[in-house]
């Protein structure tokens, strides 16, 4: 009976920990928009879409910058950012990119080229 008893209890605890698990990493869906501001002092981006304006503490999270890894001084006003916030407004990942204008592209050697007519 105690064998029986013994093995209920370690399944009970098998099947509950990955829910545990998940819960402490819960990572939520990206917030994009347009950066409005970022406070290296503070540690903080602020990103504003269409609907709403959030503000995330960055300390700790992943930054990249144009694909590249970057830091929170290499984001600037009017980029456009993708922010993932785990529990509350804590960033851990933020994607930030230059807004590119519409109709110049950039060529091979990275220079910018106007649209042929």
């Amino acid at each position: 009976m105690k064998k029986l008893f013994s093995c209920a209890l370690a399944l009970a605890c098998l099947l509950t920990l990955p829910s545990m698990t998940l819960a402490a990493g819960k990572v939520g869906k990206p917030f994009h928009g347009k950066v409005t501001a970022v406070d290296v002092a503070a540690n903080t981006i602020t990103v504003k879409n269409k609907k709403e304006e959030k503000t995330f503490k960055a300390e700790g999270a992943t930054i990249k910058v144009n694909g590249a890894s970057g830091k929170l001084s290499d984001i600037t006003n009017k980029m456009k950012a993708a922010v993932t916030a785990g529990e509350g407004d804590q960033a851990t990942a933020i994607d930030a990119t230059s807004a590119q204008k519409r109709g110049v592209k950039k060529n091979k050697g990275g220079a910018e080229s106007a649209p042929a007519s």
